[in-house]
């Protein structure tokens, strides 16, 4: 799935002779205030610390996640990103079969082929991509096996509500599943979805989140999942040491309990995807769907157009956003945007105004010649 994630600005510009520094990168969505002062601070001043060889069981990182949450420190691991532990978890745990509502985050599917595990894939067909617990009862058709649910949803933007995950949870122990919060900290009222605090106390569910989205340092790599002891022990069997190395330990522990910043971006966010949503809905051609994130998923409605061409056309103007023509589910119709500052909002609003309201250049987009990278 590498090639396919948002985010990929160094190979596009090496591959076209693009200056990285003047491309605003609208296919990532990281938080667009950056990476907070204090992660710096504390970043410079133990930088002298990797003279030593890192905590290879990140015992104060843990630790002061479990306060948060709060759970026992036996409940937590952490992770090179919450990539390592989805690809962590079916190695391990060996289920029976893999099950994805599709459209989901990529990575789900490549983590469950790389342990030979084999996959069922529920399609959601409904052009709305309505919330979940329409499609519990198919999610349940399948007996013992591995479900990977994103909440809220990567590429949609869907949430789940707290009581249906809990209800799949119950309705079979021989059922496992796994909740992706990744853009769970840019959730206003995250506590009617996130069942971060019912995860030590189940037999059957674990839930992953990124630190890195929320606080700015994508290029560190940090993540965590949160579960019961059990399978805890189960997962450390398997887990690869020394794989968080001290600096991102170090950008941990400063992130998490900066309580100022945390609040500040939340109300930065419901602000800018405000107004970057109904910029998108001025524009001819496409629907933006309601965000609930930091992300928005756009439909193209103009015959004649696809997502790769768009991406191609406003890529002229150092603008890149994530093509989605290759989750399952979705086809070169879709595009999703990053939620970022009110310049760049209304940048991309401006570039995306004259590619599918003018004439020429609709015409235009439609004769270009689309290169290899528009796929991912």
């Amino acid at each position: 799935m590498l090639n396919g994630h948002g985010g990929n600005v160094k190979q596009i510009c090496d591959k076209y002779g693009l200056n990285p520094d003047e491309i605003i990168d609208f296919s990532a969505s990281i938080n667009p205030l950056g990476c907070p002062s204090v992660v710096q601070k504390a970043v410079t001043e133990q930088f002298n610390d990797i003279r030593h060889y890192p905590d290879s069981q990140c015992t104060d990182l843990r630790k002061a996640i479990a306060e948060k949450i709060p759970c026992n420190v036996s409940n937590v691991i952490i992770g090179n990103g919450s990539n390592e532990l989805f690809y962590l978890i079916p190695r391990a745990l060996q289920p029976k079969k893999g099950v994805l509502l599709q459209p989901t985050f990529g990575e789900f599917k490549d983590a469950f082929s790389n342990s030979n595990i084999d996959v069922v894939d529920f399609i959601n067909d409904d052009t709305d991509f309505p919330i979940i617990n329409t499609n519990i009862s198919r999610l349940k058709s399948v007996e013992e096996s591995m479900v990977f649910l994103c909440n809220p949803n990567n590429p949609t933007g869907q949430l789940t509500r707290k009581e249906d995950i809990i209800e799949l949870v119950n309705d079979n122990p021989n059922r496992l599943i796994v909740i992706d919060e990744a853009f769970m900290d840019f959730v206003e009222d995250d506590e009617k979805y996130s069942v971060m605090k019912d995860a030590p106390l189940m037999d059957n569910l674990i839930v992953v989140r990124s630190l890195t989205k929320f606080y700015g340092f994508p290029g560190l790599r940090l993540g965590y999942l949160v579960t019961n002891e059990s399978i805890v022990n189960k997962l450390m069997r398997y887990k690869e040491p020394w794989t968080v190395n001290t600096i991102a330990q170090v950008a941990g522990m400063a992130a998490i309990n900066d309580i100022e910043f945390a609040a500040k971006t939340r109300q930065y966010v419901s602000v800018e995807k405000t107004f970057l949503y109904d910029g998108l809905t001025m524009i001819k051609g496409i629907h933006p769907f309601q965000p609930t994130v930091n992300f928005i998923l756009v439909r193209i409605e103009d015959d004649g157009i696809t997502s790769s061409a768009v991406q191609n056309h406003l890529l002229k103007n150092n603008i890149l956003i994530r093509n989605c023509s290759n989750f399952v589910g979705l086809d070169e119709t879709y595009f999703r945007v990053a939620v970022k500052t009110r310049e760049d909002n209304r940048m991309l609003l401006d570039a995306l105004k004259i590619v599918m309201d003018d004439t020429p250049s609709k015409e235009n987009i439609q004769k270009d010649n689309v290169p290899e990278f528009v796929t991912g």
